[in-house]
């Protein structure tokens, strides 16, 4: 029996208005593999201006463009070339925090999902289908909530716990059945710059090595990329780690004569 909701219950809660600054737009159409970030850049206009009469009227914090940020494809970094993303931290609704430090030795997946993305809708469900097999194979699983926590007028709380609950309660039989946390991301040096600087679109998946190192990056949803990626993750052999050579032996002197005759 699977564990989760059809894709079209859990899909059908993920929209919304969009169109604050740094939100992720949702996907035009259901087989749209990526949400891009919308900006909106706001100027000050003038509609009249100051007399003899007084004010003939004005009008300022307009926003006069969205832009949206495209960003799709994937990567595969070779041992060698692979950096350190020890520091990122995921943290629960408690405040509670899980580094990547505290899970090496296993496969880490990172997801970073959006309330308002439907493609993130199908990361999550990929997820579900092999959260329980996390101890049989090794490897540990951090869901990342990426909107952005600020208040808005005509949405109410953008991002941020208040807004995941909702979420959850709206999808309360695909949480209770899977028993997946969902985390927010750390900040500044615990934060998501320690895998990319800019995510302009989501969902992104980025793997992690049992040594701590980036070795995947997956931009933009692909049926059953999730599972790929972990397979190749779980399966590659990492060279053991440069052993430290022991320090020399300090030399012991012979012992001092005593001066008396044998």
């Amino acid at each position: 029996m699977r564990n989760h909701l059809p894709l079209g219950l859990l899909a059908a809660c993920l929209t919304g208005a969009l169109g604050a600054q740094g939100t992720y737009q949702n996907a035009n159409a259901p087989d749209d593999p990526i949400c891009p970030l919308i900006q909106r850049d706001k100027t000050g206009l003038n509609y009249g201006g100051s007399g003899a009469l007084g004010s003939t009227g004005g009008q300022t914090g307009a926003d006069t463009a969205a832009t949206l940020f495209y960003q799709q494809g994937r990567q595969f970094f070779p041992v060698g070339q692979r950096k350190p993303v020890t520091a990122f931290t995921a943290y629960d609704e408690k405040g509670h925090g899980t580094s990547i430090a505290s899970l090496k030795g296993k496969v880490v997946l990172v997801g970073l999902w959006s309330i308002n993305c439907a493609p993130s809708a199908k990361m999550l469900m990929e997820f579900s289908s092999i959260y329980a097999k996390r101890e049989q194979f090794g490897f540990e699983i951090l869901a990342i909530n990426f909107d952005e926590s600020r208040p808005d007028p005509s949405l109410g709380n953008v991002g941020g716990w208040q807004a995941i609950r909702k979420f959850q309660i709206k999808n309360r039989q695909f949480f209770e059945a899977s028993q997946m946390p969902v985390f927010t991301p750390g900040l500044g040096k615990e934060g998501a710059s320690n895998f990319m600087d800019i995510v302009h679109s989501l969902p992104a998946l980025f793997v992690v090595d049992r040594a701590g190192n980036l070795s995947q990056l997956h931009i933009g949803y692909k049926e059953g990329f999730v599972g790929d990626a972990l397979k190749r993750a779980v399966v590659e052999k990492l060279p053991p780690a440069t052993a430290v050579p022991p320090p020399a032996p300090v030399p012991v002197p012979p012992p001092a004569p005593t001066g008396k005759n044998g």
